[in-house]
């Protein structure tokens, strides 16, 4: 009988934490943008750098400004803009970082 009373209360807390935790922006699935002007330069030419989150326990990728100017030859940068998919708060999360700017030739 104690047991049982233990197993809900545990999942009453897991519940609580996982509908309370990010209130604001969803709990079941979660995408945001965050755009932000930075410099100067003209140009549409657009890269995109990934990382990624499972359970808050394993995390992989590089969502870095150097990968995104990499991966585009970004040479003068016009904006960064942030990307933020989850699903269950945390189960799976992606955070990706949007470069744009122009390829100096």
């Amino acid at each position: 009988m104690k047991e049982s009373k233990m197993v809900k209360w545990i999942f009453c807390i897991i519940v609580l934490v996982i509908t309370t935790q990010n209130c604001r922006l969803g709990s079941l699935y979660r995408e945001d943008n965050y755009p932000g002007k930075l410099g100067k330069a003209e140009g549409s030419v657009e890269g995109k750098a990934c990382a990624f989150s499972y359970l808050y326990l394993i995390s992989t990728g590089d969502a870095s400004i150097e990968e995104a100017k990499r991966i585009s030859n970004i040479t003068k940068i016009r904006s960064i803009d942030i990307q933020v998919h989850s699903i269950l708060t945390f189960v799976v999360v992606r955070h990706c970082l949007i470069l744009t700017g122009e390829i100096e030739r």
